[in-house]
């Protein structure tokens, strides 16, 4: 299939999809949601997820879940479907889930999804604009980290030590980078999660920066042997894709 018959394809998917959604009530439109997001796989069905989570946000003004899932879908749709696309495209994307975690937060703050996802989206967003345009960002990412250390340490596989980590690996020194602290919170991430891929991917990376070779092996061979949690499979093949290029680098 040619790719203007996929982005025809993908494009008539979600009008159908959103003519359906105007029919009926908001349960089924966030249904038809997550759904999509579960064959998020598939790019037309990673931005069927990212339009649904909006249109189903929409429906239902008081809708946490579809706000902080939406938030997720989009953070997938950019970060992993649409990784090669123009920064400006993925920063579009970004904005929409910041708009969705902020709303999430502003309806339910003690919900430790939202405010998760709502730092990572501010990473990520920051990532597109880059790191010197994007220093602002660092305060909020760490407020809501620490939130959800507060809240729920564990939420996403002990995500918030595992997004600190990042942080601290992707800041220049100074600005507060640092790769001991970097390597601290990335391994508590990990005495949480020990299967973790992405978490060992970012383990390696800090690893590698700092001279251990033999710790970043270990954690490289450890994502190309991993079975990935069915909850991040479609992640997976980018993750260990990146792991095989730095220890094919390494060795």
């Amino acid at each position: 299939m040619t790719a203007r018959r996929t982005i025809a394809a993908a494009a008539s998917c979600i009008f159908l999809a959103l003519g359906a959604l105007a029919q009926n009530p908001p349960s089924t439109a966030l249904a038809a949601a997550r759904a999509a997001y579960e064959e998020r796989a598939d790019p037309a069905r990673a931005q069927a997820a990212f339009e649904l989570f909006q249109q189903a946000a929409k429906a239902d003004p008081a809708a946490v879940e579809a706000r902080w899932e939406g938030a997720r879908a989009a953070y997938f749709f950019g970060n992993y479907t649409r990784a090669d696309a123009p920064d400006g495209e993925k920063i579009a994307v970004f904005e929409v889930g910041i708009s969705l975690a902020k709303e999430a937060v502003a309806l339910a703050p003690k919900d430790v999804e939202a405010h998760f996802w709502l730092g990572v989206l501010y990473g990520v967003y920051g990532e597109a604009k880059g790191v010197f345009k994007s220093l602002s960002l660092v305060s909020p990412i760490k407020q809501e980290m620490q939130t959800c250390l507060d809240l729920d340490p564990a939420v996403e596989g002990y995500g918030p030590d595992r997004v600190l980590g990042r942080l601290y690996y992707k800041l220049p020194g100074f600005k507060g980078g640092d790769n001991k602290k970097s390597i601290a919170h990335l391994e508590k991430s990990l005495a949480g999660a020990p299967t973790d891929a992405l978490t060992k991917l970012y383990l390696a990376e800090t690893y590698t920066s700092v001279g251990m070779k033999a710790k970043a092996i270990e954690q490289l061979l450890g994502v190309v042997a991993t079975t990935p949690d069915p909850r991040w499979a479609p992640e997976h093949p980018s993750i260990k894709a990146k792991a095989e290029k730095l220890l094919a680098k390494l060795r």
